[in-house]
């Protein structure tokens, strides 16, 4: 409890912000592996490329939302792709 009624209030909001953070990372390591996962057991081109364009969709989101950061989010993008690419060169 907080001293005053906008301690109480401010609490509170970062309770919802926790859990949304929370949330959403969940979801994107969820994705990442997902991803991750359609590369290294070689599924079809067009699947591995709807799994990407929606982690990448979403790491984007996050990002701009500043639910993680920037530089990060374009890490993530960038090893993915880099884990596809060298997927369908080997094929």
């Amino acid at each position: 409890m907080g001293n005053t009624r906008s301690a109480d209030k401010n609490a509170r909001k970062a309770e919802r912000r926790h859990v949304a953070r929370v949330r959403v990372k969940s979801e994107l390591k969820t994705l990442r592996k997902k991803t991750l996962k359609a590369i290294e057991a070689k599924k079809p081109a067009a699947e591995v490329a709807t799994t990407l364009q929606e982690a990448i969709s979403k790491f984007d989101k996050a990002a701009s939302n500043k639910y993680i950061h920037h530089r990060t989010a374009a890490r993530k993008i960038s090893r993915m792709m880099r884990a596809a690419h060298k997927a369908q060169a080997t094929k």
